[in-house]
């Protein structure tokens, strides 16, 4: 260890570089994958609610309700389609508002609408269902989430395929200036380097040093982009709660497991952590190694 610290005040400025190179690519590299994380799971929510939600006039009576439901049944284009009842919709609007007594004080059952929560076979047939639903009577709105989905999975897409081209500038450019901040370094030491071979010393011990440095800034750089990473996600949790009201839980799906992204749990911290540290060191190492072949052989 002391060789290392040896090492970088010997060229502190050039180490410096190499450190805050790999901060700024590590912090947008963490803050790129949470961000899509966090819209994939924002996508498996949207999809996982139903996709056409009809409310009803509250004189509405069950059974002229009941008898759309029938009929959306046997017309084949819905997979299923769930009756919320004015006391069921009381007890969600309770639970949704538990923290807020004043609030409950003003609703009755009475005053709140039966719905229809609808999942269909296909996307291709929202359009119609929300259609067939808007010419029923008793009907007061029919929300149609399939414009959501659509929009959700658009700003996903284009998220991905420009975080994608980003990363890979980021990626390019990063190990590009690692290596010409290490050929800089090593060249420092061409002398000593030549000498130390001429001694009989082999590639490895020359090399030693240098990768331990890379493995060290790797770790460091790691270590504090998440430490701050975090930091700023719960310095901001209130202002993104408040944002997400009635959203408890979003989850990704990741070799079969499913991760939950929001709230931020011990689970999903572990693997941005994990994933940080390894890149962080993948991109240290392999910069220093490409550099290291050119003056030792």
């Amino acid at each position: 260890m002391n060789s290392i610290f040896t090492t970088i005040r010997r060229a502190p400025y050039q180490s410096l570089a190499t450190f805050l190179s790999l901060v700024l690519t590590l912090f947008l590299s963490l803050s790129i994958f949470f961000l899509l994380s966090f819209l994939y799971g924002l996508l498996g929510y949207v999809e996982s609610r139903p996709q056409v939600t009809v409310y009803f006039q509250t004189q509405t009576s069950e059974s002229d309700i009941l008898k759309i439901k029938d009929n959306l049944i046997s017309s084949g284009k819905i997979l299923s389609a769930k009756y919320i009842s004015k006391d069921d919709a009381f007890k969600i609007y309770k639970d949704l508002n538990k923290d807020n007594p004043l609030l409950l004080e003003m609703i009755t059952p009475d005053i709140l609408p039966a719905s229809l929560e609808i999942f269909a076979t296909k996307p291709s047939f929202l359009p119609q269902i929300a259609d067939f639903l808007n010419k029923q009577p008793g009907v007061d709105e029919v929300n149609f989430q399939k414009l959501i989905i659509d929009k959700l999975l658009a700003l996903t897409s284009i998220l991905r395929k420009v975080s994608l081209g980003f990363f890979t500038y980021l990626l390019i450019s990063t190990i590009f200036i690692l290596i010409t901040i290490t050929h800089f370094k090593i060249a420092l030491k061409k002398d000593e380097i030549e000498l130390l071979q001429l001694l009989g010393a082999s590639r490895g011990y020359v090399r030693k040093p240098y990768l331990k440095e890379a493995l060290l800034f790797g770790f460091a750089s790691a270590t504090i982009v998440y430490a701050v990473f975090i930091s700023l996600f719960f310095l901001t949790r209130q202002f993104t709660e408040s944002y997400l009201t009635g959203i408890n839980n979003l989850q990704i799906e990741i070799a079969s497991l499913k991760i939950t992204v929001w709230p931020l749990g011990l689970e999903f911290a572990l693997i941005l952590y994990a994933i940080t540290l390894l890149f962080g060191i993948i991109i240290s190492l392999f910069s220093t190694s490409i550099a290291l072949r050119k003056y030792i052989q």
